[in-house]
């Protein structure tokens, strides 16, 4: 599996993180795409809920998770306290919703919440949580 860039977003819609690994194309605005990618998992999730034939009677309802096109999968994940993360990688890859989960659990908990010189929820930079979101992409990548 190929893995293409990392976002992370807080409740307000802002960018906290993001890593890039495979990416060919750079972007001509970081800032734009950034709020792009936000507005779309924003509004395929509220699209996801209202086509959803049982009304969120059963199992918390329709949820959006990822979509795919020809050229990339991205993949969406949501906590309850409406941190969001996506990833995109390349088509062939299956349901990342564990993946993301590790991501949210192992890495970000670990090492941006439980660091105290870190607000979570707030724009961070840390080597620790690259380090670690890196290792684990390579162990995606390669395995």
């Amino acid at each position: 599996m190929r893995l293409y860039t990392f976002h992370m977003f807080n409740a307000r819609g802002e960018c906290i993180h993001s890593r890039t690994w495979h990416r060919e194309r750079e972007s001509a605005d970081e800032n734009i795409e950034r709020k792009t990618l936000f507005g779309l998992f924003f509004t395929m999730k509220d699209f996801a809920r209202q086509m959803d034939p049982r009304r969120g009677e059963e199992d918390g309802g329709c949820n959006f998770y990822a979509y795919a096109t020809n050229d990339y999968k991205l993949h969406y994940f949501e906590t309850a306290t409406g941190l969001r993360m996506t990833l995109t990688t390349d088509v062939n890859a299956g349901d990342l919703r564990a993946v993301m989960r590790h991501v949210y659990s192992n890495i970000y908990v670990e090492h941006v919440v439980k660091n105290p010189g870190l607000a979570p929820s707030e724009v961070f930079e840390s080597a620790a949580f690259d380090q670690a979101l890196d290792e684990y992409a390579s162990v995606l990548a390669n395995g």
